[in-house]
């Protein structure tokens, strides 16, 4: 376990005005999700490579596989103190998921060179310094398998990683690299969980750990979105080809089942004389107000300059009613 003094938070090293990568985005699954990738890319790839006839130094191929797929100019993402600590924070992390036990014991091997490179590679000399990693948090009970990981490389396949392993291992217990948290069911990592935020289409969506939804009112942005998912899905649905039978059958049975009660309920509504004779026409009006509401809702949000919005062919359509066209309008449609 490390027993070095405990350093104070990094500060911004940039000056006003310089643009930044800022330490959130290190943590969210924008940069987490492809180093995850990268990783098990690196995996494949030094398999393929550890699979060949005649490999007799293992690490050293592992360290030309590296070079290869540019891990070494990984250090260089980012030179902002407070930004490059988390970087630098998160990637280790990443490779130490990899070396837990439920993964393969050669995935585990690979994860645990990748980590040992990626922080003995460091840059400690230059001016301006730049925030470097002194030590690597982890649970200590995810500690104690690592340290019993050469035991599970005793398969024909993976020995001759095992005393590659055990070097590494040592190298990193002399010197403290590790600092022991409590053990992993009590969470003890920050963040918590990664990626800690989840970038979606229109923004950054912080994860909710409990998954509750939020009390109160929906915001107007979320029920811009909503509508403007409503009116893309009925655009879609308009322009879709008609169901045939023999592309889905169910699909097929319920739209004719559809169309025959509607059939019914529409010649029922003209054959009674007591409704008013504008009542498909008002009922056109009423749909196309709503639809208006759900576009007006959208634009708030996002304004669209689309000429094929929903509301646009309604508008049509009622407007031909309103013309003295014959027909049900909207209804002939859906």
């Amino acid at each position: 376990m490390a027993t070095s003094a405990i350093q104070i938070a990094p500060a911004t090293s940039t000056t006003r005005g310089d643009v930044v990568l800022q330490p959130n985005y290190f943590t969210s699954s924008v940069y987490v999700k492809a180093l995850r990738d990268d990783i098990s890319t690196l995996v494949v790839r030094y398999h393929e490579a550890y699979s060949q006839a005649g490999m007799k130094q293992p690490f050293s191929q592992f360290k030309n596989v590296w070079k290869a797929l540019g891990w070494t100019w990984l250090h260089f993402k980012v030179f902002d103190s407070r930004s490059r600590q988390t970087f630098l924070e998160v990637t280790v992390r990443l490779f130490l998921e990899r070396t837990v036990k439920t993964e393969a014991p050669f995935t585990r091997a690979v994860a645990l060179f990748g980590m040992y490179t990626f922080f003995y590679s460091q840059i400690k000399e230059g001016a301006p310094k730049l925030q470097f990693l002194t030590n690597i948090p982890i649970p200590y009970d995810q500690y104690a398998t690592l340290m019993d990981m050469a035991d599970s490389l005793s398969a024909p396949a993976s020995a001759p990683l095992q005393p590659y392993v055990r070097y590494v291992l040592s190298c990193l217990r002399r010197d403290n690299v590790f600092l022991l948290l409590p053990k992993t069911d009590l969470a003890a990592m920050n963040p918590r969980e990664l990626p800690r935020e989840i970038y979606a289409d229109d923004g950054i969506v912080f994860t909710d750990v409990e998954g509750k939804k939020r009390k109160g009112r929906p915001p107007k942005r979320e029920k811009g979105k909503k509508a403007r998912l409503a009116l893309e899905g009925l655009d879609e649905h308009l322009s879709r080809p008609a169901i045939s039978a023999t592309a889905d059958p169910a699909a097929a049975y319920l739209t004719d089942e559809y169309r025959a009660l509607k059939t019914t309920v529409l010649q029922a509504v003209e054959a009674n004389e007591d409704l008013p004779n504008d009542i498909i026409h008002s009922a056109n009006r009423e749909v196309l107000e709503r639809m208006r509401e759900l576009q007006g809702l959208m634009e708030t949000s996002e304004p669209s300059t689309s000429e094929d919005a929903g509301a646009h062919r309604l508008e049509q359509v009622v407007e031909g009613m309103a013309g003295g066209s014959a027909g049900r309008g909207i209804f002939e449609f859906v």
